[in-house]
């Protein structure tokens, strides 16, 4: 993954919306876009990556793309 570098960004966003869910929404975009690694998106969400992984599950995205096959064939030594 080519590494990026960060900016700011200034954002109007309803009264209702926390800081919190945009920063979560800003990085799973850039997870789902594979702009950022998922350790990086927690970091621009600033969660940590058990709570970002939450957030995806609550959400229907995947973590990761291994298939369960996939996943065991890369666990086994």
């Amino acid at each position: 993954m080519v590494k990026r570098s960060m900016r700011v960004v200034e954002v109007k966003v309803p009264e209702s919306m926390s800081e919190r869910d945009v920063k979560v929404a800003a990085a799973i975009e850039a997870f789902t876009k594979n702009l950022v690694s998922i350790g990086k998106a927690a970091e621009i969400a600033e969660v940590s990556l058990q709570e970002f992984l939450v957030e995806l599950k609550r959400r229907g995205i995947p973590a990761y793309s291994y298939t369960d096959a996939e996943a065991l064939k890369e666990l086994k030594p």
